[in-house]
């Protein structure tokens, strides 16, 4: 493919993946394929992946001014075991070898599917029976839960909002609001954390990351603009299509 042409294809598919990213989610199926297909190995794929996808995430999500029913002091705890997680996350991508994570890769993409797919039947299955809580308090095992989370945040991140969702309603937080405010900022600074450890490691592909992150941002804020004029359904539908596709293809089935 001509570079130009090649520049071109990764940008316009950038612009879909930011958009699809901030609407309905799943941008990943559609950046690290792309990024697969033009010849970079899986690992440098998922670093620069992350990037890409984070900046059109945070580029367009507005600003947060609080978060909600959750007080400061626990929302720092949250925020450090999270960070932490997706610090351990980050290394141990750039510690296994290549061979293991394109081992397990198709089935954390298979994982991620499924959640995109039966994504609200699997939120209502976790939600709590608790009312909404005035006063959200941390606990060792809410912060070990946030902890593993955050370290699949680092090591891989598709799905990983969704995973906030239902964690964050399944401990009882029923206010949707918050729920996007809390969730913005942990997988800013989860995923924000794990860049720079790429970028120090030398695992993002710049030629590309730059031309993608571009067309994320951009495509992150017409997603934003447009959001109540698209089908979200019928996006969704297709998206599930799209992604098993992805899917089946890296676990060799297709």
């Amino acid at each position: 493919m001509n570079t130009y042409l090649e520049l071109l294809f990764l940008f316009a598919m950038a612009v879909i993946g930011g958009a699809v990213n901030v609407t309905i989610g799943g941008g990943w199926f559609i950046i690290f394929p792309s990024l697969i297909f033009r010849g970079i190995q899986p690992v440098q794929g998922t670093a620069t992946t992350t990037i890409v996808l984070l900046s059109g995430f945070v580029a367009s999500s507005k600003k947060i001014k609080n978060t909600g029913e959750i007080s400061k002091t626990h929302f720092n705890y949250m925020l450090s075991a999270c960070t932490l997680g997706g610090i351990l996350g980050a290394v141990l991508l750039i510690v296994f070898s290549h061979k293991v994570f394109e081992t397990i890769a198709p089935f954390l993409l298979l994982g991620s599917w499924i959640l995109f797919t039966f994504y609200n039947r699997i939120f209502n299955l976790f939600n709590s029976d608790n009312q909404l809580v005035t006063s959200f308090k941390c606990t060792p095992v809410k912060l070990i839960s946030l902890f593993v989370l955050g370290i699949y945040g680092g090591y891989f991140g598709a799905g990983m909002g969704m995973l906030l969702f239902i964690l964050f309603r399944f401990y009882g937080i029923k206010n949707n609001e918050t729920l996007e405010r809390v969730s913005l900022i942990l997988i800013a600074v989860n995923n924000g954390i794990a860049v720079l450890i790429f970028i120090w490691s030398g695992l993002i592909f710049w030629p590309f990351a730059l031309v993608m992150t571009a067309g994320s941002i951009l495509g992150g804020f017409l997603g934003k603009a447009w959001n109540e004029k698209i089908n979200t359904l019928l996006l969704k539908r297709n998206a599930i299509v799209y992604g098993a596709t992805v899917t089946l293809y890296f676990l060799d089935i297709i």
